[in-house]
């Protein structure tokens, strides 16, 4: 059974077993060639194929052949092959690359699901629109070096954490920095009343423009969040999660990761004492604004000035000029 609970069809154990060592070499390249780590131990082979069709979603496959085109698909990077959409889609590692360099850019705000659709196909016209490149819908060299130029321009500064860190709406005023929060409904009405208050007073005693994404004494779509905090586009977006373990979290996907987010995650977590991971969590990957998801019960009142203190001084100190 694989981590996300489905039941992966292929026999993964019986298949490697039946292969051949050529054909095991060749899976181990495949493998690394799509970022799994392998070795000649069969069942750390077994473990890492298991792994790569359960990050992937491929519980579909049935057979060695399924197998070997998954495994192709997801070892592109952007800028191997010709990208455009046509039937059956397209899908890979190149493909989910480009849905998340062009989201960074403001250009894609689909799910990042490695599918060449419709909706890519229109962000990429739009991209090649926006930056005076032929229109034809095709990622290739021309447009693939264009968006790579964009993400990182030099060593030191790239668009994608311009996008991601700074709001359009920021301002130099003394009260300018906005910062959303989502804090789940798991106390009682009173103290739910009293963290937003907590929130809203440490906000303003830090020069900090507080708003909500979550409502008391209401459950809210994840869905609605995310388009809530996307249509404000705050500073940062705090998302505090119910757990038994207390980390942080910040965006990283497969082929990009938020600076901003892994700098302030690294501050906190130096702070707090508690562990930090980069993830490609829906909140984290589909929200616009640097965003970072708290686990464990830092929400409650008893931690709750702590926490926010130590956030809202590590983000003035970020933007600090």
């Amino acid at each position: 059974m694989p981590k996300g609970g489905s039941t992966i069809n292929l026999d993964v154990a019986s298949l490697l077993k039946s292969l051949s060592n050529i054909e095991l070499d060749d899976l181990r390249n495949k493998l690394i060639y799509a970022g799994y780590a392998t070795s000649e131990d069969i069942i750390e082979l077994i473990a890492a194929v298991s792994l790569f069709i359960d990050d992937k979603n491929l519980n579909f496959l049935e057979n060695k052949e399924d197998l070997w085109v998954e495994l192709i698909n997801h070892g592109y990077k952007l800028g191997d092959r010709i990208l455009n959409f046509s039937k059956p889609e397209l899908r890979g590692s190149d493909v989910e690359e480009l849905q998340e360099l062009l989201s960074r850019l403001g250009f894609y705000s689909e799910p990042i699901n490695g599918l060449f659709n419709t909706y890519l196909a229109e962000s990429v016209t739009e991209f090649q629109l926006n930056r005076g490149l032929s229109v034809d819908g095709n990622v290739g060299l021309d447009t693939a070096h264009e968006i790579k130029m964009l993400i990182r321009p030099n060593l030191n500064t790239s668009l994608n954490e311009a996008i991601k860190s700074i709001s359009p709406n920021l301002n130099t005023s003394t009260l300018g920095y906005t910062v959303c929060f989502d804090i789940p409904n798991d106390e009682e009405y009173a103290e739910q009343i009293e963290t937003y208050e907590i929130t809203k007073k440490i906000c303003l005693e830090n020069n900090i423009i507080s708003s909500f994404a979550s409502e008391i004494g209401q459950d809210v779509k994840e869905e609605n969040i995310i388009n809530y905090v996307n249509k404000l586009q705050p500073t940062l977006f705090i998302s505090f999660k119910k757990s038994s373990e207390s980390s942080i979290a910040f965006f990283k996907g497969s082929f990009t990761e938020s600076r901003f987010g892994n700098s302030m995650a690294r501050k906190i977590s130096s702070q707090l004492k508690i562990d930090m991971y980069g993830k490609a969590h829906n909140l984290l990957k589909n929200t616009k604004s640097v965003s970072l998801i708290f686990f464990g019960n830092f929400y409650q009142n008893d931690k709750l000035s702590t926490v926010l203190e130590n956030i809202l001084q590590s983000l003035n100190e970020s933007l600090e000029i």
